[in-house]
């Protein structure tokens, strides 16, 4: 077996909150694989979360509708890892002999929670999905790109607006007649602009009066939220179960991420409040697509499994196809890569994975998070030295603020 050295791991951005001696440790944990020309390394639907890095040679990674992208891995600089989202849309093989380094998204977890070593009661995550979950993951996947899983639309207003944006046409004027089409959320708008969060003084009764105090672009994304909630809905007792849950964690998760925007700085709060909401939406589809489906509708283990399996790629899709931007499909795909760091200045999709981080403080999932101060994006946020404590804290402190853009949004 050959393990990595130090200095291979330190050209692997995500691996940069541990010093040389951890590094050395991880390394041991780690092993340099060696592919012959032609060997397939990953194939299309393939559901395992880990990494795939190339150190020697070049791969190819072949997408579904035939297009190639080759890999070469360069003496200098920094590793990348390729094909990144799961389930995977690409067959990767070695054009030559080749050598690369796979690590798992787990294995990162387990290794930064022993690290920390004070808390005798963590239980550490497996790293391999059952045959039985990974043959759902694949079953999901594949009826997805036959069309059986129907991704849903976006409400005929909200792509209205969506589209004015797009040609630069929006103002006041305009948006307020596309809006006024739909009584619902003409009213919902005139709630808004009379809330605590963003009411004047006077009161204001008129759709145009709400889009000028509101703004366009502020406008938009309250609308987008609106048709967002729209979406959470279910017909069996037992989607909608999970459907409220689903949509409890979205709330918690945009209403962290307006905070913490406000509080950091450098962030649009309506972006990041829309970019939290957003972040699991693929789950909708999932859930949506399992009423249908007696062995996912009847055990909420694996359906919640399923979920957590496809979430990233279903949730970029349907951003994608609802003409949402860059950023807003990075965080639909990315924010639960808690060891992700493409860049040195601090993204949205590393606010909303932070928020999430917050949200999970205090339940079950605490358990499986990694400490931290290993993770890179709080470290770009100017928040490298929290720990557990310091987070509890905050959300006290924060929770008269969290609690009134939570009803804000619940009253959307």
């Amino acid at each position: 077996m050959t393990h990595p050295d130090i200095q291979c791991l330190q050209r692997i951005r995500s691996l940069s909150q541990f010093d040389a001696g951890q590094l050395e440790a991880l390394a041991q944990r780690l092993e340099i694989v060696d592919a012959t020309a032609g060997e397939m390394l990953m194939d299309h639907g393939y559901a395992e979360r880990d990494s795939l890095y190339p150190i020697e040679g070049s791969l190819c990674a072949l997408s579904r509708d035939g297009v190639e992208t080759r890999f070469d891995a360069g003496a200098d600089g920094e590793l990348a890892a390729i094909a990144r989202l799961r389930p995977s849309m690409y067959r990767v093989s070695a054009v030559g002999a080749a050598r690369y380094l796979r690590i798992h998204d787990d294995l990162l977890t387990e290794f930064a929670q022993t690290l920390e070593g004070n808390d005798d009661s963590l239980e550490l995550v497996e790293l391999e999905q059952s045959e039985e979950e990974n043959a759902l993951t694949i079953e999901l996947f594949q009826d997805l790109m036959a069309g059986k899983l129907t991704l849903p639309s976006l409400p005929h207003v909200a792509a209205r607006i969506q589209q004015a944006f797009d040609d630069d046409a929006a103002n006041a004027e305009t948006v307020s007649q596309i809006i006024q089409t739909d009584p619902a959320i003409t009213a919902k708008l005139i709630m808004i602009a009379n809330s605590a969060l963003y009411g004047g003084q006077a009161s204001i009764e008129s759709l145009q009066q709400a889009v000028v105090r509101l703004g366009a672009e502020t406008t938009r994304k309250q609308v987008m939220i609106y048709a967002v909630k729209e979406l959470f809905q279910a017909r069996t007792d037992a989607v909608r179960k999970q459907m409220i849950e689903l949509w409890k964690h979205c709330q918690q998760v945009a209403s962290l991420s307006r905070l913490l925007a406000g509080k950091i700085g450098g962030f649009d709060r309506e972006q990041a409040q829309l970019a939290g909401l957003v972040h699991d939406l693929g789950e909708v589809a999932i859930l949506h697509y399992a009423q249908d489906n007696p062995v996912l509708s009847g055990d909420a283990d694996l359906l919640r499994k399923a979920c957590n399996n496809l979430r990233p790629q279903i949730t970029g899709m349907l951003l994608n196809q609802w003409n949402f931007g860059t950023e807003f499909i990075t965080v639909g795909e990315e924010s639960e890569h808690w060891f992700r760091n493409p860049a040195d200045e601090a993204d949205l999709c590393d606010l909303v994975m932070i928020a999430q981080y917050h949200s999970y403080i205090g339940t079950e999932q605490q358990k499986n998070l990694p400490p931290a101060a290993s993770l890179p994006a709080f470290d770009k946020l100017g928040m490298g030295d929290i720990n557990v404590a310091q987070i509890v804290e905050f959300l006290q402190q924060s929770r008269a603020e969290i609690e009134a853009i939570e009803s804000h949004l619940a009253a959307i």
